[in-house]
């Protein structure tokens, strides 16, 4: 569970991650940028397949995408292109202003409708979501 928004270059996620029901780590990184050309990556859902994604991401996308399980999500954010979105059916283009994951989705989304950006619109599903939680981690776009 995990709540991960873009918007305007901004990504932005909780660092939170359950097992269960109970909260097993509040430090977990679930967004990611690409050094070489600045490009981001959020990724939602089981802890393996995040960490897996990141991998094929910062690798620069070599190889097969990785399994994705049910409840798994990821986009990629690349300057000047279409969000990519990744889901357990395949990816497709994704070109709206702004982008939310993960079980805080719908807060993020309603918080991004109403004019916040990325971080404020996490920090409100860390408010509202009990699947959202920790700090809130933010990286810019590179380059």
């Amino acid at each position: 569970m995990t709540t991960i928004a873009y918007r305007n270059g901004i990504i932005a996620a909780d660092t939170q991650a359950i097992g269960g029901n109970s909260v097993t780590a509040t430090n977990i990184a679930k967004i990611v940028r690409r050094t070489r050309d600045g490009a981001l990556c959020g990724a939602s859902g089981y802890l393996a397949f995040m960490q897996a994604f990141h991998r094929w991401f910062l690798s620069g996308e070599k190889g097969r995408v990785p399994t994705f399980h049910d409840g798994d999500r990821a986009f990629v954010v690349r300057k000047g292109k279409p969000i990519e979105m990744f889901e357990s059916v395949g990816s497709y283009d994704y070109e709206p202003d702004y982008v939310a994951i993960g079980s805080g989705m719908e807060f993020a989304l309603g918080a991004m409708h109403a004019g916040a950006g990325a971080a404020d619109a996490v920090a409100a599903a860390v408010t509202h979501d009990p699947g959202t939680g920790g700090e809130v981690m933010v990286l810019r776009h590179g380059k």
